[in-house]
């Protein structure tokens, strides 16, 4: 794809966080207009100082050391599961490690503390951009946040091509938490918008966040196939998610 429709569908926005909120120099209504109504991926350059997204990862990374891997989801408590499957419904073959904190609170100090230095801000440009009033936690009924950290390890991480519903979450972001070229050579994340395919692996960095419409099809490149396999290893591409949905149905 050519640099000229790259920069019709990406839009760069400068961003950094300033007393937990996550301030742009874009309008919060324009960015949502964008994303929803013209389709753009715009890219909050620099939103996360490093420091906070590698606490949060060795944070996790550590806890997960430390609680063995589930084998099936749980979407009422925090867990993380090594999956290597075709997933059910969309029939989508992947290959990562993903840590869940549905309930942020029930987590040790030393992990909920970094945890929150991150979604927290996440949690707020959220509901700004949707018009949503979303918190943490399960409620009785309905859809709910689900915090969510994925590497994809050095050897061959990876999601093949899938989709979501568009509601109710309507827009979701991708953190990058490691950078290109130090702590992973390739692997990134692809859209197809409009039959185009647009490539962020080389333009995402280190603290930058995708905000990008639920509803387009997307995949995530292999990382460092040259590299051995090891599940035990912290070595690949991490990112964080803000997935909302209700699991109950």
């Amino acid at each position: 794809m050519s640099g000229e429709l790259d920069t019709e569908r990406v839009v760069h926005v400068a961003a950094t966080l300033r007393d937990g909120v996550i301030e742009t120099d874009m309008d919060r209504a324009e960015i949502t207009h964008r994303v929803m109504e013209r389709g753009q991926l715009v890219l909050l350059k620099q939103a996360f100082p490093e420091a906070i997204l590698t606490a949060a990862r060795s944070a996790v990374a550590d806890w997960g050391r430390q609680v063995p891997p589930a084998e099936v989801d749980d979407f009422n408590g925090n867990y993380h599961r090594r999956r290597a499957m075709v997933a059910r419904q969309q029939q989508a073959p992947h290959v990562f490690h993903d840590y869940n904190f549905n309930v942020m609170g029930d987590a040790p100090p030393e992990l909920e503390a970094p945890l929150c230095g991150l979604f927290e801000p996440l949690r707020h440009l959220y509901n700004d951009l949707t018009g949503n009033t979303v918190g943490f936690g399960i409620p009785p009924t309905g859809p709910y946040v689900h915090p969510q950290l994925i590497h994809y390890p050095a050897g061959g991480g990876f999601f093949a091509r899938h989709w979501h519903n568009l509601s109710p979450q309507k827009l979701g972001f991708i953190v990058a938490l490691s950078k290109r070229g130090r702590d992973f050579r390739n692997g990134g994340t692809c859209f197809e918008i409009d039959g185009e395919v647009v490539d962020m692996e080389t333009r995402q960095d280190i603290g930058d966040i995708c905000i990008w419409r639920y509803d387009h099809p997307h995949w995530v490149t292999q990382s460092d196939l040259r590299d051995k396999f090891d599940w035990d290893s912290d070595a690949g591409r991490w990112v964080a998610t803000f997935a909302y949905f209700d699991p109950r149905g």
